[in-house]
């Protein structure tokens, strides 16, 4: 009976022991078939291996030496673009502007000139000329009436003419109206208020005598003797006007 109890109990124990037997086998199994340690171990060295480089250029001195060259160098692109630019408006504008006050300079100094020029051609295209149908003598221009009239209508008549009455203030003068008036008697500017008055010039300014005046009359005629005479003032005679040239243009 204890023989038959120790039968009947090794199982158990057989089984308990091949259970650990199992175990062990299982595990060497499982050492034997499976990933090795070393394998396991460069798997694990690999995976960190693999991480680790990153980890270095993320913060190590790769990041020092990549990211700020690469940010350098953009700035320095922009730099050199905003550079390039720059010059690319600042030139032309520079130029424009000189061009400009070049252009500028040149319209001052010929619009100058042009006004010089302007100027002296208004100088040199005036003279000195009477009217159209006056006679030109000396600094004087004169007009020789066809017409006949009392000295006081003769006065009148060149008064509207912006003249007077024919004055003579040389000898030269007085003898130029002496020929070209020719044979008959005209009027001129001399008169007095009596025989007992100086002879005066319609201004009012008095005779110098330069020639004698015959007669008794109040107003002086160039006579056809080529000599002064004096009439009274209702006789109707041709006149002679009188006034100094005027500068005008030739243009005109």
């Amino acid at each position: 009976m204890s023989s038959s109890a120790h039968l009947q109990d090794a199982p158990p124990l057989l089984s308990g022991t091949l259970t650990q037997n199992e175990g062990q086998t299982s595990l060497r199994q499982s050492s034997s078939c499976g990933p090795s340690a070393a394998s396991a171990s460069e798997s694990l060295s690999g995976y960190t291996e693999s991480r680790i480089p990153h980890s270095k250029v993320r913060q190590g001195k790769g990041l020092r030496s990549i990211f700020p060259e690469s940010r350098v160098k953009r700035y320095c692109c922009y730099g050199g673009v905003i550079t390039v630019v720059a010059i690319a408006i600042v030139v032309p504008l520079s130029v424009t502007l000189s061009v400009k006050q070049m252009e500028q300079t040149s319209i001052n100094n010929t619009s100058a000139a042009s006004i010089n020029n302007t100027s002296a051609a208004s100088i040199n295209n005036t003279s000195a000329a009477c009217p159209s149908n006056w006679t030109e003598y000396g600094n004087k221009c004169f007009y020789f009436s066809e017409y006949t009239s009392n000295w006081t209508f003769s006065k009148d008549f060149c008064a509207a003419q912006g003249a007077e009455l024919a004055r003579f203030d040389t000898e030269e003068e007085l003898n130029f109206l002496k020929r070209y008036k020719g044979s008959s008697g005209y009027w001129i500017g001399l008169h007095r208020e009596s025989s007992e008055h100086p002879w005066k010039w319609t201004d009012n300014t008095q005779y110098n005598n330069l020639i004698p005046i015959r007669g008794d009359g109040q107003c002086g005629f160039l006579s056809d003797q080529l000599n002064i005479s004096s009439s009274r003032v209702y006789v109707e005679r041709p006149w002679i006007c009188s006034k100094p040239k005027k500068y005008i243009s030739q243009s005109q």
